[in-house]
């Protein structure tokens, strides 16, 4: 069994963290734009908006809402996966290839997660690289005979 340790491991429970921080902001986003789509047009009206102001700014809260609520569902699913997956790694949960299927899915969600949050992006990156490169140095790289390295063809 393999058990995650040292910096990926630090760096992955913050990369956790970070994503749940942001799994939580997205949820209030929702309520907030939820509540000010709830703003009767009326109420705007009668604070000098006008009719068509007050149809654009509540149809714009709405579809806000409806982004919000999206992008909380998938970050809401994609953590419980990274849950599951990264804290049985951390646990010793996994053995052989499942290990390496997971930190090459570490890796690719990285990469995924650079387009949105940078920083959780990054740390998944790194620690899956470091984690890959130090267990399995060389396994993918054929030296000039076209053989692979440590005698295994």
């Amino acid at each position: 069994m393999h058990r995650m340790e040292g910096t990926p491991k630090l760096l992955t429970t913050v990369g956790l963290v970070i994503e749940f921080l942001a799994f939580i902001l997205f949820i209030v986003l929702t309520i907030v734009a939820n509540i000010v789509a709830a703003i009767p047009k009326a109420d705007l009206i009668a604070r000098n908006w006008s009719e068509y102001d007050a149809d654009i700014f509540l149809q714009t809260t709405s579809v806000f809402s409806n982004v919000f609520l999206a992008i909380s569902i998938l970050i809401g699913v994609m953590l419980i996966v990274n849950l599951v997956l990264f804290i049985g790694l951390m646990k010793g949960r996994f053995s052989g290839k499942k290990v390496k299927a997971i930190y090459v899915y570490q890796a690719i969600w990285g990469a995924i997660s650079l387009t949105f949050n940078t920083i959780t992006g990054v740390l998944y990156l790194i620690s899956a690289v470091q984690t890959h490169t130090k267990y399995y140095p060389g396994e993918n790289h054929k030296n000039r005979r076209g053989k692979k390295e440590h005698g295994v063809e």
